[in-house]
């Protein structure tokens, strides 16, 4: 019964702020660049989302509600595109316990944190690695985005990307081995 009270609460806040546009501030969501590390046909990469998660994403976060941020990556060698996938990151607040329950697809793990600043920590860091042919050379795309999400409170759908202000953000990298490694 407080799980239904609480949410309804927090939904209704996230409504009311998304409702008065005039208030809103995007945020500038972005890359950091990539780092890469090549073992034999193995590539490792980590980057990190930034600016992504200020503003109105506590609340949303809080709200009870799964809430998943999504991820696509396109690896080109020599122009041919090599492999591509698309995962997510995705987080539940349960606000009878005060956790967020937070699962990294890419990376196969799922956690469980009382930190607000650790699941942003957790959240924005993207670790992937792919296993193909000897790679010296590679051009990398990941790309971020977010859906639309359902605010039952009020029955109405919400474009997450407004957060972002629209954009997705996306970063293009070559990675050479012996260049990009950290």
């Amino acid at each position: 019964m407080f799980q239904a009270i609480s949410s309804k609460i927090i939904n209704g806040v996230i409504s009311l702020s998304m409702l008065f546009l005039s208030t809103y501030e995007g945020n500038d969501a972005a890359f950091a660049a990539i780092t890469a590390n090549f073992l034999g046909n193995n590539i490792y990469l980590k980057t990190q989302l930034i600016n992504a998660f200020e503003n109105d994403f506590e609340e949303i976060f809080k709200s009870g509600q799964k809430i998943d941020i999504f991820f696509e990556i396109k690896i080109k060698n020599n122009s041919a595109v090599i492999h591509t996938n698309e995962f997510k990151h995705s987080v539940v607040f349960d606000p009878m316990s005060q956790f967020f329950t937070i699962e990294l697809e890419e990376q196969e793990k799922s956690l469980s944190m009382e930190s607000y600043q650790q699941l942003l920590e957790t959240i924005s860091n993207v670790e992937y690695s792919y296993k193909g042919d000897e790679l010296t050379e590679i051009d990398i795309t990941l790309t971020s985005f977010l859906k639309k999400i359902h605010l039952e409170s009020i029955n109405k759908e919400y474009d997450m990307m407004m957060l972002w202000n629209f954009k997705k953000p996306k970063i293009k990298q070559q990675c050479i081995k012996g260049e990009n490694e950290s």
